[in-house]
């Protein structure tokens, strides 16, 4: 995972968050209850159904730890540099309309590509949004499952790779609706 785009940040302000709620030190199981208990909505209206943002969470912690940012023991979770840590806290989360943008580009020209009998590259597809935007796979692969549900909304055939998600994020249907206006 890169530690850039909004998701690592809305992660690590997340994971900083639930650190110190715990006293400053914590075990990754209190951190992520820490996040579910103060963030349920919001992952909730990311359209993770299936808890994949512990795995998101899990992933932006070992970022931390590989930056020093975050310390990691048998005991758990400690903030290593707090001046660092408030940097991160202060931060905004959550895809914006670009990273939105380039996602439903990255998808809509799967569509193209499909529909002119082209060979679909969804893997460079993937990486192109993960480049732009600083997500990790699992975040881009859920982005482009909600893409699908609002694609199925408006009774286009949607890319059977991405099994559509319900709570689609603010800001998405529009852009597939513009994205797929004649």
């Amino acid at each position: 995972m890169t530690t850039g785009g909004h998701a690592a940040q809305r992660w690590q302000s997340w994971i900083l968050e639930g650190v110190a709620a715990c006293g400053g030190s914590a075990s990754p199981i209190d951190v992520s209850r820490q996040v579910w208990s103060r963030h349920r909505a919001e992952i909730e209206a990311l359209g993770d159904l299936l808890y994949v943002w512990q795995l998101e969470l899990r992933d932006a912690a070992d970022a931390m730890i590989a930056t020093g940012l975050l310390a990691s023991d048998d005991d758990g979770w400690t903030v290593a540099d707090g001046e660092a840590a408030r940097a991160v806290a202060a931060r905004p989360a959550g895809w914006s309309d670009d990273e939105i943008a380039v996602a439903v580009e990255a998808y809509v020209s799967l569509l193209r590509d499909r529909d002119a009998a082209r060979p679909l590259r969804r893997q460079e597809a993937a990486a192109r949004v993960r480049e732009h935007t600083g997500r990790t796979s699992v975040a881009v692969d859920a982005m482009f499952a909600n893409i699908s549900a609002v694609v199925q909304e408006m009774g286009v055939e949607f890319l059977t790779a991405y099994a559509p998600r319900s709570n689609v994020p603010r800001g998405v249907r529009p852009a597939v609706e513009d994205a797929l206006r004649p």
